[in-house]
């Protein structure tokens, strides 16, 4: 009697060990969940990775981790280029030009400055030998526009060089669809105040892209100004267009800037 006594106790105890390490084997296995969101997808994934039994720890941790992912479309490069953007073939190739306003191929700088074909001082500022404009020496400024192929909008600004007289017949569109969807005049020769420029230099400017990122868009240089150049310096000039993710240096604002 005394016998089985001890042969029941020794199972009882036996049994109570097993279940004490499968109670705490259990207990020290949690999980850990990493929840990662993408902003703009609408998607969230959730991944679960077992922690393995015996660690230190019995809690379930939680970790979201929040994602930021830019467009698409938007480019790696801090600068993308324009094809033709500064007109160094010096041809109009990748762009169209409507009406004798501009000519039909770019300003030669080089051989302008060359053969004093500028107003009070040489053709500076500009990073190329070939701009687009509508001046001419000694003859009729006519009206006409050009106009850049479709290109997609792939970061946040438009930088470019440019010369204008405040003038409601001279301007830069950007165009979105076909139509315009930004609107910029401009006075280059103010600027900076009591320093004027002379009338033959370029500044920076920049146009804001963020509203028409990832969309279609052209640039176009348009003027309606007629009659004798010799009369004024109504005339606009423009080139080295590029798009950046931050704007020109020491750039000239616009004197009017409209948003369709």
């Amino acid at each position: 009697m005394q016998r089985g006594v001890i042969v029941y106790f020794a199972l009882f105890v036996v049994i109570a060990i097993v279940a004490a390490y499968l109670f705490l084997s259990g207990g020290l296995s949690g999980t850990k969940t990493t929840t990662t969101t993408t902003v703009g997808s609408g998607n969230t994934s959730t991944a679960t990775t077992s922690v393995a039994p015996n660690t230190s720890t019995t809690n379930t941790t939680t970790q979201s981790t929040t994602s930021i992912i830019y467009a698409g479309c938007v480019s790696k490069n801090v600068t993308v280029r324009i094809p033709n953007g500064n007109f160094s073939t010096g041809t109009y190739a990748g762009w169209n030009a409507t009406g004798p306003g501009f000519g039909t191929s770019p300003f030669n700088i080089s051989l302008a400055n060359q053969d004093g074909a500028y107003y009070a001082a040489p053709w500076s500022g500009y990073n190329g030998n070939y701009m687009a404009t509508n001046y001419r020496i000694g003859v009729a400024l006519q009206t006409g526009n050009l106009t850049s192929n479709v290109f997609v909008a792939s970061q946040l600004y438009l930088n470019f060089k440019i010369i204008s007289s405040q003038n409601a017949q001279l301007y830069l569109q950007i165009l979105a669809n076909g139509k315009p969807a930004i609107t910029d005049y401009y006075n280059t020769y103010v600027s900076p105040p009591g320093n004027p420029h002379p009338q033959s230099m370029f500044v920076n400017a920049s146009i804001p892209l963020g509203q028409l990122l990832c969309q279609s868009i052209s640039i176009r240089l348009v003027t309606n100004v007629v009659g004798k150049s010799s009369q004024g310096v109504n005339y606009i000039a423009a080139g080295d267009f590029y798009m950046s993710k931050t704007p020109a240096m020491n750039l000239t604002q616009p004197v009017n800037q409209t948003f369709s």
